[in-house]
């Protein structure tokens, strides 16, 4: 069963092809996933995890500097 995100929850769009994700329920798991099934991309989790999907789904440049990649030589 496909559930749409509702609009006014803070949810990311798919960092691959930007599509908003809908939430899926596999047996005892939610899977929140990108609509466009070439993408492969999306986060399976026993609870509903809006926030994992925001962080697999942000953009570097929404990055704190603390979470920056560090540079190497």
């Amino acid at each position: 069963m496909i559930i749409e995100i509702q609009p006014n929850i803070q949810c990311e769009n798919c960092i691959k092809c930007g599509a908003r994700p809908h939430v899926e329920q596999d047996k005892r798991y939610w899977v929140i996933t990108c609509p466009n099934k070439d993408c492969k991309n999306f986060v399976k989790e026993e609870f509903f995890n809006i926030n994992a999907w925001n962080r697999l789904n942000k953009n570097n440049s929404n990055l704190n500097h603390d979470q920056a990649f560090k540079r190497t030589a």
